[in-house]
This record gives structure tokens, C-alpha cells and sequence, in this order.
């Protein structure tokens, strides 16, 4: 049993510390494969890797920063948490000032429910109110609408895309790439902390989305 530790609370969901605890609820992600679909992660993947990943988190403060993603359930005066993936910055980079962004959500039936869009919202919080960063990047494989679009829900901006970059079930697929200014990312928080509910694709957004990944 885990005592989670909690950093940041969201509407549907808090940040928490990253702690081995979480590695037997994590294994069947990878190994599965289709839990993390586009994501770096691949079988064999061991109870020692995420043992040994959580070590190196801990050594790597201040250049990778990992939180757990822990989504609200039960009522708000009984509230339980339940794990359902990460989400954190990578090699953050001084004096630049940035670092690049990434999630893993692999619980069954978390999906299409704002969690992931709610998630980077509060790690956008930590890169830019807490760390002091003034840019994020991400990217994404051409193939991952999902994911596209709630970076874009979030105040991302596409900058570029690598034509065949990386390698996918058999094939080299393209890689769209992604940055966030504070000033791109401060009105959505804004809007957020004053509805207490996640931004949602505009049609437009809808339509980029759709062309970057056809």
C-alpha cells in the first residue's frame, strides 16, 4: 500500500511523488505494449527497471522531474486516489531555460476524460511557476492524435516536424514537433483556475490535428 504524497491537486486529478511503490501497478504498461502506445516504453520490462528508474529520478532532481498521476475518486470529503500513470519534464537545460515534456497514461479506461490535458496543465505549472523555465517542448509521433491534441489544448504551438524519424511497428514514422512559451500557457491556467474545468479543442484545433495525423 502506498502512502501517496501529494504535490499538486487538480480538478480530476493530482500530482504526487514518484515512488517504487507504484512499479507493480505500472509493469503491465509496457509489457502490454498497447497500454503506452507511442511512447519509448517496450517489453521486457521488470519490476528492477522502475526500482532503478525511481532511483535515478532522485539523483536527477533538477534535470528530470517525474510526478506520479494520481486521478480523484469518491466523494471530495472521501476522497481515494488511484494511480494511472507519469508525467514530467526532461532534460531540463539551464541557462535556456527549458526542458521537454512527456506523459505516460496507462491505467485501463482513463482515456478521452481530460486527464491527460489536466495533467500537463499542472506539470506546466511546476516548469514555469516553480522552476522558473520559460519553455517546454514536446513531440509526438504523427500517429497519436490524442496526444496532439491536448499539447495543443494547452497552449503548445507546432514548430516542425521530422519527416521517417522514428521507428514504429515496422516502419520509421514522422515526429511532430511541439514548444510552449509561459505567455501560451498562462491564459488557458487562468481560464482553468477560474472554471475548475479543462480547456477543450476549438474547431480549429480539431482540424489541425485531424491534418497533422491523417
Amino acid at each position: 500500500m502506498v502512502t501517496h504524497i501529494i504535490a499538486y491537486e487538480g480538478r480530476l486529478l493530482s500530482l504526487a511523488l514518484m515512488q517504487k511503490g507504484y512499479g507493480p501497478e505500472y509493469l503491465p504498461w509496457p509489457n502490454e505494449r498497447t497500454r503506452v502506445n507511442g511512447t519509448s516504453q517496450r517489453p521486457p520490462y521488470s519490476l528492477q527497471d522502475f526500482e532503478e528508474w525511481v532511483d535515478r529520478l532522485q539523483k536527477d532532481k533538477g534535470h528530470n522531474e517525474v510526478f506520479a498521476v494520481l486521478v480523484h475518486e469518491g466523494t471530495s470529503e472521501n476522497r481515494t486516489y488511484r494511480y494511472i500513470g507519469n508525467v514530467g519534464i526532461h532534460d531540463i537545460t539551464w541557462p535556456g531555460a527549458f526542458g521537454e515534456t512527456g506523459s505516460i497514461l496507462g491505467a485501463p479506461g482513463v482515456h478521452g476524460k481530460g486527464y491527460g490535458t489536466e495533467a500537463k496543465l499542472l506539470i506546466q505549472y511546476h516548469a514555469f511557476n516553480v522552476l522558473g523555465l520559460r519553455k517546454l517542448c514536446s513531440s509526438v509521433k504523427a500517429f497519436n492524435a490524442a496526444s496532439l491534441g491536448h499539447l495543443l489544448k494547452c497552449g503548445y504551438r507546432i514548430v516542425g516536424r521530422h519527416k521517417a524519424h522514428d521507428f514504429h511497428e515496422g516502419s520509421f514514422v514522422d515526429v511532430i514537433l511541439l514548444e510552449c512559451f509561459r505567455e501560451d500557457w498562462e491564459p488557458i491556467w487562468d481560464a482553468y483556475t477560474g472554471t475548475k474545468t479543462v480547456p477543450r479543442l476549438s474547431a480549429k484545433q480539431r482540424k489541425r490535428v485531424q491534418k497533422e495525423t491523417s
